[in-house]
């Protein structure tokens, strides 16, 4: 690690013996500058551990190099890459960069940086794909002092999280009537929960009531989940899941929708219930624009007035098992297209493999959904894009600080800038509802069709090059 710092010091001195020593020759002359080439030859050994081989992973790693070739040279260090699959986990991978005596570790993914933190508290640890740093390294608040962004330990990196408070405004910006909001999470999913909090917070702040819908994680997302939690457990959060919640901690009751599952939905190791806000009256008011419409909206309250008999019928016990058994995610996500104007899906979701149903009901329900991600951003009306290579780029930066010398302990996790983000529309969905968006918009298969990933990152550059 400190072999940069050896080379510079060695440079030092040959300087101050040249000026002290004015007479020596040539031979003696070359044996410094040989001597100091050597030195100057350094080159770091770095393990990359993928959680998942995708092309958001690949980007972020892509972006990591370029900083380092950027600062160092690309001469400088090498980079081996694992990624986590049916025949290497990441604990093994992890295990294995360790073993292998590499100078750092850059992880892309909660899996891989979990493992790695387990494996390693000695050397660093570079770290993004992460929406949740606090969460994810189980680092307590002191105090009720906020956290100052450092981990304390051997780890330090970019946070993957959007900017939640833009999101905000690309809902109001894309819903002509934004009276209440649909905010969809699983129990198991910590880092949906812990940016629908925080959405929450700023819809709080605008006076704009939301509601919450516990909606089950396929088979598939919660199988990746419990492999995640599995390796991050501990003594003091030994279940599978552990929902962090800034407002409600981890004592909440559970509700489960539908029959139990091998999760566990009704089990104290899924610790979050649907919340709603403080001021939520009610579902949206569907404004008649005509006689015609008029009458729908009568048969639709009494269609509404029905239901709430039949949910007093079902909360006095006379027929609870038969309700239950109604609840499907067909039925879940029409009640909350009825009540709310948005619906609101984070980035990272697990209910990304769900999100065709849930976007075809909320199309045909004229209901605006905002994505987290691109990919959730398929089914959605609007989205906004951050170019993971810039976060890559950031967290190469924090590299060469720790390559510099800088206490990796006391170096704060940094956040993209959203500046850089992108206001995206779905063509298909934004016709179906007859809207037409500003230039300020890109629609989203055009733009990832053409989109060039760190075409838009400022690279640094040594003056004259």
């Amino acid at each position: 690690m400190k072999k940069r710092f050896l080379s510079i010091a060695l440079a030092a001195t040959l300087g101050l013996s040249t000026v002290a020593c004015g007479s020596n020759n040539e031979s003696e002359s070359e044996k410094e500058v040989n001597e100091e080439s050597t030195e100057d030859s350094y080159q770091y050994n770095i393990s990359a551990l993928l959680s998942e081989d995708n092309t958001y992973n690949e980007n972020l790693l892509k972006g990591f190099s370029d900083a380092l070739s950027d600062y160092l040279g690309e001469e400088h260090f090498v980079i081996t890459t694992s990624s986590v699959s049916e025949d290497a986990t990441s604990e093994e991978i992890a295990k294995a960069a360790v073993k292998d005596g590499s100078d750092m570790i850059f992880t892309a993914g909660k899996q891989t940086l979990s493992s790695a933190t387990s494996a390693t508290d000695t050397i660093p640890i570079i770290a993004t794909g992460i929406i949740d740093f606090k969460g994810t390294l189980r680092i307590a608040s002191l105090d009720g002092k906020s956290w100052d962004k450092t981990t304390g330990k051997n780890v330090t990196g970019i946070s993957s999280k959007p900017s939640i408070v833009d999101q905000v405004s690309l809902m109001i910006e894309a819903t002509d009537d934004l009276q209440t909001v649909g905010i969809f999470f699983s129990p198991e999913d910590t880092d949906a929960i812990y940016q629908n909090e925080i959405f929450e917070a700023y819809l709080d702040q605008a006076g704009i009531p939301w509601k919450e819908y516990l909606i089950p994680a396929s088979d598939t997302a919660t199988d990746y989940a419990a492999e995640e939690e599995a390796q991050n457990s501990t003594a003091l959060t030994p279940s599978k899941f552990v929902a962090f919640s800034a407002k409600e901690g981890m004592d909440n009751n559970v509700v489960a929708l539908n029959e139990d599952s091998v999760l566990g939905l009704n089990s104290p190791s899924s610790t979050r219930v649907a919340l709603q806000s403080d001021f939520w009256t009610g579902g949206k008011v569907v404004r008649a624009s005509s006689k015609v419409d008029e009458e729908t909206s009568e048969d639709e309250e009494e269609s509404t007035e029905s239901t709430e008999s039949a949910s007093v019928k079902s909360s006095n016990g006379d027929s609870s098992e038969e309700s239950e058994e109604e609840i499907t995610l067909e039925s879940r996500i029409q009640e909350a297209c009825d009540e709310c104007s948005a619906i609101y899906i984070p980035f990272g979701s697990m209910l990304t493999d769900q999100m065709d149903v849930i976007g075809e009901i909320a199309t045909e329900s004229k209901v605006t959904v905002v994505a987290g991600d691109t990919t959730i951003g398929e089914n959605a009306l609007v989205t906004l894009f951050s170019d993971p290579y810039s976060l890559g780029y950031a967290a190469g930066k924090k590299a060469v600080r720790v390559f510099n010398g800088d206490d990796i302990t006391t170096i704060k996790i940094g956040y993209g800038s959203s500046d850089d983000s992108v206001k995206l529309y779905n063509g298909k969905i934004a016709e179906e509802f007859g809207m037409e968006f500003p230039k300020s918009f890109s629609e989203i298969d055009e733009f990832l069709s053409t989109y060039v990933y760190g075409s838009n990152t400022a690279r640094y550059s040594i003056a004259g090059e």
